[in-house]
């Protein structure tokens, strides 16, 4: 989603806005602007396209120096990426100007209110209501102003706000949407997510729901919409900024996927103890719940999330007496089976901010359900609402397409599932001592895996160059594995990748099947083995150029394809984990051949805040 900054101190505050942009372009790169004042006047500079697109501007039309601003770099939600819909956005009469991330849901109503009292609107966002409204109840003092509309406004959304009368003051507000401020020596930051300001201070308050910051020169004063005064309890941020430079790569998405080794053993780290699975973080919720009580377990996410939810799914049905479904976070919040306190319903999020996802865990607990949230961001909003929150600890992912965040929340759910099972005493307890054996061994195999694929992956991906279409096969958690693989294309390489359940294909699909086109197949798991080889035959009867992805040793596979991908054998619900590394650098490769920019993919945006 979008990403807002913020600055008030003694330097030059366009320049620090600026640089804090560059650290959030990974949030919306359609547009940007940035506000600064001088304390006498606020001037206003806005490009379509990226940072560097602003930053050209600015040399042809410099601004006056100023110590405070606010700036933005925008995901196009309402209205096309354009200048006139670039942040920040103002009244007719320039008195306010405002930066906004999230949905204002009623923004028709109040637009039409406020055309009917004289109000004339220019851009398509459904942020320009805000000025407007601000402009309409303007009260003469800032802070009661914003006080007053704020009631008005109806969804999730983060605002920084400058007024002209009071050119020395930002107001901050965080509903449901992160914005957090970030305490410097004689300085303030405001900034929707802690990358862009970890070169400045490690310092950092996250803006609740109903409160209001002022950030002036006399300080930074927190308070709640009804004017009780907040003494904001600063956190310190572990992160360092190491941590969010691509260092010796090329592309962040490409520094995440060799991470991946380092990533999962801090995620194992502290939970695999004396061949025992122990998460410190499930110990109170576990202690306030029976499991017993659940008759079902819930699995709610999107996008990759959702693919790594799946995977969960399928090896807690196999381990627990309980049934687990998986549901899409959009779809979960209007159509869902019966929810009551019986139902446990687990939410993954690598952000934990995640618009839908968020909505979901409402509902759920709207109904009783018992939630815990699996994210990487500890002080999010999803990590704060659940019951309970096992972190995957994996760092920072900066670029959009997630990588180390589908492998550390895999071993996360896997995790899980051998607690849930020796609690429940469910029919996978002999399976846990292998696995458990086997998650010690998973950096170590990951590692392995990097160093067997990569070279080789680079060479196959020249062959998706002039291709248009794509197709990847699997059976039982391959199919899962062939799903994440098609997405991971579709957002890298612009390819037309389709993932099909391998039996499936003769039942329609293989009419799609031509001379030459690519088809990845996948068999890592060793009981659908024979099964998959009479699929791939099916599809070689139709001249695909077919590339089996397969464990060590598997001459079966490599008699009938093209080419083949060897990877480590390990326990089958770790292959999900291991066999992600080919496709995670098929994708990359293929997008970077076909000259794209795989960090930051067309029309996404990493972390979605609105629904």
């Amino acid at each position: 989603m979008s990403g807002i900054v913020g600055y008030i101190g003694k330097s030059s505050a366009h320049t620090i806005i600026l640089d804090c942009l560059t650290h959030l372009d990974y949030r919306g790169y359609d547009s940007a602007g940035i506000a600064i004042s001088n304390m006498k006047t606020i001037e206003v500079r806005k490009e379509k396209g990226r940072i560097e697109d602003l930053e050209a501007l600015l040399e042809i039309e410099p601004m006056t120096n100023g110590k405070l601003g606010i700036g933005h770099t925008r995901w196009a939600s309402h209205g096309a990426p354009t200048v006139l819909n670039a942040h920040p956005l103002s009244d007719e009469n320039e008195q306010f100007f405002v930066v906004h991330n999230g949905i204002i849901e009623n923004n028709r109503q109040l637009k039409n209110m406020l055309i009917e009292n004289g109000h004339h609107f220019t851009t398509e966002t459904d942020t320009e209501v805000i000025p407007h409204l601000l402009a309409h109840f303007d009260t003469g003092n800032f802070a009661d102003t914003v006080k007053k509309v704020l009631p008005y406004l109806k969804g999730s959304f983060a605002l920084a706000i400058m007024s002209k009368s009071d050119p020395d003051t930002i107001i901050a507000i965080s509903q449901e949407n992160p914005l957090i401020i970030g305490f410097g020596q004689d300085e303030a930051f405001l900034s929707s997510d802690i990358s862009a300001i970890l070169s400045y201070t490690k310092e950092i308050y996250p803006i609740k729901n109903g409160e209001i910051a002022v950030l002036s020169p006399k300080g930074i004063k927190v308070e709640t919409v009804e004017g009780m005064s907040i003494q904001p309890e600063k956190k310190i941020v572990e992160w360092d900024q190491a941590d969010f430079s691509r260092q010796e790569h090329e592309h962040y998405m490409l520094k995440e996927i060799i991470e991946q080794p380092k990533e999962i053993k801090k995620t194992l780290e502290g939970r695999l103890i004396d061949d025992r699975v122990h998460i410190p973080e499930l110990e109170s919720f576990l202690a306030e719940k029976t499991i017993d009580q659940y008759q079902k377990i819930d699995i709610v996410a999107t996008g990759t999330a959702y693919h790594a939810g799946m995977v969960g799914k399928k090896v807690m049905e196999s381990m627990l007496n309980l049934p687990v479904e998986v549901s899409i976070s959009s779809e979960f919040r209007y159509e869902h089976g019966p929810l009551n306190e019986k139902n446990l319903v687990i939410f993954i999020s690598q952000s934990g901010e995640t618009a839908d996802t968020l909505s979901a865990l409402k509902e759920a607990k709207l109904h009783g359900s018992s939630t815990i949230a699996i994210t990487n961001r500890q002080r999010s909003n999803l990590a704060r609402k659940a019951d309970c929150t096992i972190c995957t600890n994996a760092g920072p992912e900066l670029s959009v397409p997630a990588t180390k965040a589908y492998t550390t929340q895999i071993t996360v759910l896997l995790l899980l599932a051998i607690v849930l099972t020796e609690k429940t005493n469910g029919p996978g307890m002999d399976r846990i001592p292998e696995m458990i054996k086997e998650l010690y061994n998973l950096p170590e195999e990951v590692e392995k895996t990097l160093i067997m694929t990569q070279d080789a992956i680079d060479q196959f991906a020249q062959v998706t160059e002039d291709q248009d279409n794509l197709f990847l096969i699997g059976r039982g958690l391959d199919y899962v594995l062939a799903l994440e693989g098609a997405l991971k294309l579709q957002e890298v390489a612009y390819l037309h990748a389709d993932a099909y359940a391998a039996g499936e294909m003769k039942h329609g699909t293989m009419a799609l099947i031509t001379p030459g086109v690519p088809v990845i197949a996948l068999s890592t798991q060793i009981h659908l083995r024979d099964k998959t080889i009479n699929n791939i035959k099916e599809i070689k009867a139709r001249d695909a150029f077919v590339v089996g992805v397969t464990t060590i040793g598997d001459d079966d596979i490599s008699e009938i394809v093209d080419e083949v991908m060897y990877i480590p054998e390990v326990h089958p619900f770790l292959m999900p984990i291991i066999a992600a590394i080919p496709l995670q650098l098929l994708a990359y490769y293929a997008g970077t051949v076909r000259g794209y920019d795989v960090d930051r993919p067309r029309n996404l945006a990493k972390s979605l805040t609105v629904e």
